[in-house]
């Protein structure tokens, strides 16, 4: 237990250190880095079930306090482009899932949970339920969440500078840390406790957005926690994302050979032109779309958009919507697998 928690002290104190040196999303990204260098050299930690849940609902709560209720208001015109751009992720989804299959020796129901787009954590946990091989599932969401944390802060530091130097919001808003601090405490164990008994996809995120949401706009208007609550939030995310990316992960994804790398590279130019599609849609800039529809976990986009000042709200509620809808869809999609495997047999 002592060296988990030295290691999350490391992780915080890396991204703080990134964060104070400008770095773009530096909390979450120094935390990252300072997992993953963990995890390949020196020793693997699970923070599974409450700890995860844990850091994203500090996320959420902080992303929640932003929200107010014009969102309701703009997020209908939202929802046209979602479905297109969400179509598009779902069927290719299968497509890379498919070719996963047959230029690898992994089963067809494995390399389609591989290529599962979004909802990581769910998709992992109900991958063995339906008969596929979870480990390599859990391998190959790993590298590719990580692959897209790792390369969207610094994407935006190139291209949208104006973006990455925006760091994590300043320290506005009310704040009386003797009420602040119990209160955030208290809406982390709360909503622990509901994601136990009311599980729903993304379900920890989506109840810390409500009741910061709730608490920002009626019990305690202009609540605000500072920057560096936030931020640590996202340095937890980032160090127990980063920290799954470790040898054993490394192995696995190199015994499924250079494909998996092709299809991480495949899933990258379908986030690039979907976010295009995604712009033209909508009146979002390019970086903003990438974030709302890159299917790379609904946490770790919305605190990249939290530490960049991208619309973290409207990234949330997008992302979650992603989520639920890939849920719904999910038995009728295994059904479709199940169907071409009896096919393929007769």
């Amino acid at each position: 237990m002592w060296q988990k928690g030295l290691f999350i002290t490391a992780a915080i104190a890396v991204g703080s250190l990134f964060s104070a040196a400008g770095v773009p999303a530096g909390w979450l990204f120094g935390a990252l880095l300072a997992g993953i260098f963990t995890g390949l050299f020196i020793k693997r930690f699970t923070f599974e079930g409450w700890p995860f849940q844990a850091a994203l609902a500090l996320v959420g709560v902080n992303i929640g306090f932003l929200m107010d209720t014009e969102l309701f208001a703009v997020l209908p015109a939202y929802i046209m482009p979602l479905i297109v751009t969400l179509s598009i992720t779902l069927m290719m989804g299968l497509v890379f899932g498919m070719l996963m299959y047959r230029w690898t020796s992994l089963d067809v129901k494995t390399a389609f949970f591989c290529c599962v787009p979004g909802g990581a954590s769910e998709v992992i946990s109900v991958s063995r339920d339906y008969g596929a091989d979870d480990r390599i599932v859990a391998a190959f969401h790993t590298a590719r969440i990580t692959f897209f944390v790792f390369l969207i802060p610094l994407s935006a530091a190139v291209f949208y500078p104006e973006a990455a130097s925006g760091g994590t919001p300043a320290d506005t808003g009310v704040w009386n840390p003797f009420i602040g601090f119990p209160m955030l405490l208290f809406i982390v164990v709360l909503v622990i406790i509901l994601n136990k008994y009311v599980k729903i996809p993304g379900g920890a995120l989506l109840y810390a957005l409500i009741f910061g949401f709730i608490i920002g706009n009626w019990i305690v208007p202009g609540f605000a926690p500072p920057g560096y609550a936030a931020g640590v939030g996202q340095a937890l995310i980032g160090a127990m994302v980063g920290i799954r990316f470790d040898r054993e992960t490394l192995v696995r994804v190199k015994s499924i050979g250079l494909p998996s790398l092709g299809i991480l590279q495949c899933f990258l130019l379908l986030s690039l032109l979907l976010a295009g599609l995604f712009t033209l849609m909508t009146p979002l800039p390019y970086i903003t779309s990438l974030l709302s529809t890159v299917p790379a976990g609904a946490a770790e986009m919305s605190s990249t958009a939290f530490a960049l000042q991208l619309e973290p709200t409207l990234v949330s509620a997008l992302h979650i919507i992603r989520v639920i809808v890939l849920f719904l869809l999910l038995p009728f999609l295994v059904k479709w697998i199940d169907r071409m495997i009896l096919k393929n047999e007769g």
